[in-house]
């Protein structure tokens, strides 16, 4: 059995529409495509794809005559499908899932829907109801696979009711067919063309102007090679997403001299290279707070001889630099105090001379109107004193500041606005109040002073609480709010003075009308464990992207992490945790799948293949590649955790191996140990690799759909083979598409090793049968 199929190529050049661009593309010389990895040991790598296009200047960078300039350049996303069909062309003849593949053209579109009113094939049809007049009006659908220059037939039954318009179908900015001449009865109407493209757009459309509310149900529609219709086929065609990824280049080059064919050799990779090509992460503190978008954000993470301090928002705001209030002494020492959490930034210490001689921090900010936030982390012992301000470049009368304070008597948080002469100092509401900011503890402050004179306070990560108004001391001075101050100043009034003694970092200011969510910030500095889903969460919403997650898990992640690694090894570090995967969707651009380790347990098999579905020998291998029998998992700041299989040492000696991961308990870094010996100390002979011709083969669909992890069985094998029969992962592959040829090799590991107790899962759940037990 072989089934007809055909490439895809489509490029998102401008960002927003695909442009196929399959016609270029020199199939007869193959488009390769690689994704996943060997086996159950390795990494996932980036995937690849690699195909030959002729360059008639379209595809050639800066090139002004291109029809795609000046968008042809590096990082554009690519996409390869195929199409798959035995006769009928079209992805959704009949309608039974749905109105999927199917879609409302026209500057007054049709609505379209699924019915059973009135049906040709299976139960369902598709019910179009016509608005008045516009132009184009049409139901339509894509039809791909075509061969430029073949003639083609489109066929479909319609029903028309009486009073509303014929209908005909003809090919987008081509060829129509002859109009229905029925109604109240279904009708075969037909139209035939020559393709142009190897796509083309097919309409169903009125033939005079409708008006609202008028309908028509269009069923069995059918595309096949030919002069004519034949008997309708209800198995459609079946489109399959084979890769993603973003382009490496467009090189142009000539195949035989300057005067031969011009080409480009076109390679793509998809968004594992790019998260691995990226700047390494800050700290995932840092990265939370940027995440925020502030006008200006100073870590104050600056090494021990620093005295200013930079801003990393990336808005270019003019650095924090020491100055002395009143009198001399004091100091802030740069690396003196530990940051938040594990961040492995500094802090820098703040020791005044005397409540009223000391040094503080200020920055000058660039102009901006309307409301604004301010936050700092902070940490201190000592209550009464003041610790950040935001405020006027004035002083004296008619400066307006507005000043953070930890309240003498309780440690907890207070605000003073100041204008001028006029003072307004108040306690927050039920938020402030319940938090001593005096304990000694790092503690994550933010103040929002909205431009109606209200003022709200989150502490901690906590949604603000009852704030306060001060009316117009507030509301006629926020938008001159230009310079942000930490740790040390009198006061615009008397010229009071409380300088902090204590360490401040993290300082933090937007203009704003609402109040950011902290709670990611607070968790990211607080020092909390999570679980690796919810680490997986965080980091794809730091790097904006979708997220698959496969499986759950309640395995603990360490606290947050400094940084200084890509965005694909911190993800790759949830992984290892996890004893899971991570890899890149290749269905999705952006999007990034996790898979839990638990996704695998007991998998049900995708497809059975058998020694005539398989191209190539049949290979078993029984090295010691995999094995492992002396395993050490190892934990910053926790122990060292071993495990042995006496065993498998006896019969082949030590198979040694380990690693360090920010596991969050000795408990979970133990029983990764005991998975890892469990899977390794006996590796049973495995298949390595399955080849087959995929459009050769009844179970093609079946094929199709098989990705990473998916399990397949090998059946019916030879009787000297260790099995007859064997089920599988698919840990990556390796496909060739060519002209109506497509081949793929898959690389396969045992699927016996996920094969484990599961209490409620049939054929997994009795004791003493299935103990496996999964990590």
């Amino acid at each position: 059995m072989t089934v007809n199929c055909a490439p895809i190529v489509e490029v998102l050049f401008d960002g927003t529409n695909w442009t196929d661009i399959t016609r270029f593309v020199k199939v007869a010389e193959g488009i390769d495509i690689s994704r996943g990895r060997e086996d159950n040991q390795d990494e996932i790598q980036p995937g690849s794809l690699s195909l030959s296009l002729i360059n008639d200047g379209r595809f050639t960078p800066g090139l002004a005559s291109s029809p795609y300039y000046p968008n042809v350049k590096k990082g554009r996303i690519i996409r390869c499908r195929m199409v798959y069909w035995a006769t009928n062309l079209v992805t959704n003849p009949s309608f039974e899932s749905g109105t999927g593949d199917w879609s409302a053209a026209g500057t007054v579109a049709p609505a379209l829907a699924q019915s059973t009113t009135h049906v040709q094939s299976g139960s369902q049809a598709l019910r179009v109801t016509w608005g008045t007049g516009g132009t184009g009006p049409a139901a339509q659908t894509t039809i791909y696979g075509l061969e430029i220059g073949n003639t083609y037939t489109a066929s479909a039954y319609v029903w028309v009711t009486a009073g509303t318009p014929a209908v005909r179908l003809g090919i987008s900015g081509g060829t129509t067919g002859t109009s229905s001449s029925l109604t109240g009865a279904f009708q075969r109407i037909t139209v035939t063309f020559t393709a142009t493209s190897n796509f083309h757009v097919l309409q169903l459309t009125p033939a005079t102007s409708p008006t609202s509310g008028q309908q028509c149900w269009i069923d069995a529609v059918q595309v096949e090679a030919g002069s004519s219709a034949t008997t309708f086929s209800s198995s459609g065609a079946t489109l399959s997403t084979r890769y993603i990824g973003h382009v490496n280049e467009w090189p142009v080059e000539w195949d035989g001299g300057v005067n031969g064919l011009v080409v480009t050799q076109l390679t793509a990779t998809d968004l594992l290279k790019r998260l691995g090509g990226l700047a390494p992460m800050r700290s995932l503190l840092e990265e939370e707070m940027l995440y925020l978008a502030p006008d200006a954000y100073y870590t104050l993470g600056e090494e021990s001889d620093s005295t200013t301090a930079g801003d990393t928002s990336g808005n270019g705001q003019a650095a924090m630099t020491t100055y002395q209030v009143a009198g001399a002494g004091g100091a802030i020492t740069f690396g003196g105090d530990d940051g938040p959490g594990t961040d492995d930034l500094p802090a820098p210490r703040f020791t005044p001379f005397s409540q009223s001689q000391g040094k503080g921090l200020r920055a000058d900010l660039a102009s901006g109107s309307g409301s604004v936030v301010f936050a700092c982390w902070m940490k201190t012992s000592l209550p009464g004193r003041d610790f950040l301000q935001i405020c006027n470049r004035f002083t004296g009368a008619g400066g307006a500041a507005f000043v953070l304070n930890v309240d003498l008597a309780d440690g907890t948080l207070r605000g003073t606005a100041f204008l001028g002469d006029d003072v307004s100092p108040a306690d927050f509401g039920s938020v402030g109040k319940t938090t001593n900011l005096a304990d000694g503890k790092d503690h994550l402050v933010a103040v929002i002073l909205q431009n109606d004179g209200g003022v709200y306070a989150s502490i901690d990560g906590g949604t603000p609480g009852s704030g306060f108004s001060f009316g117009s001391i507030v509301s006629s001075t926020v938008d001159l709010y230009d310079r942000i101050v930490a740790g040390g100043f009198k006061d615009p009034t008397g010229g009071a003075v409380n300088l902090f003694d204590g360490s401040i970092s993290h300082v933090w200011v937007k203009r704003t009308s609402s109040m950011p969510d902290w709670s990611f910030a607070y968790s990211a500095g607080s020092g909390a464990t999570e679980s690796t889903t919810d680490r997986f969460e965080r980091l794809r919403g730091l790097l904006f992207l979708a997220p698959i997650v496969r499986g759950s898990s309640t395995t603990q992640m360490a606290a947050q992490a400094a940084g200084g690694q890509t965005p694909l090894q911190t993800l790759r570090d949830v992984a290892a945790v996890e004893s899971g995967i991570v890899f890149a969707d290749r269905s999705a651009s952006g999007t990034v799948v996790f898979e839990c380790r638990n996704y695998r347990y007991n998998l049900a098999s995708s497809v059975t293949l058998t020694p005539d579905d398989f191209m190539g020998d049949l290979r078993w291998s029984d090295d010691d590649q995999l094995t492992v029998n002396d395993f050490t998992a190892r934990r910053d700041g926790g122990a060292d955790q071993r495990v042995k299989d006496a065993a498998s040492i006896a019969s082949y000696g030590v198979y040694a191996d380990g690693e360090s991961q920010p596991w969050a308990s000795d408990d979970d870094a133990l029983a990764v140990a005991q998975w890892r010996v469990s899977n390794g100390a006996e590796v049973p002979p495995r298949v390595t690799e399955v080849s087959v011709m995929v459009n050769a083969i009844a179970s093609w669909s079946s094929v199709l759909g098989l990705d990473i992890s998916s399990v397949v069985t090998l059946s019916g094998l030879p009787a000297q083979s260790p099995f007859t029969s064997v089920t599988l992962h698919v840990e990556g592959y390796s496909e060739y598409i060519g002209v109506n040829e497509h081949r793929v090799t898959l690389n396969t590991s045992p699927a016996e090793i996920n094969e484990v107790w599961q209490l409620g899962v049939a054929g997994h759940s009795e004791l003493g049968v299935t103990t496996r037990f999964g990590l």
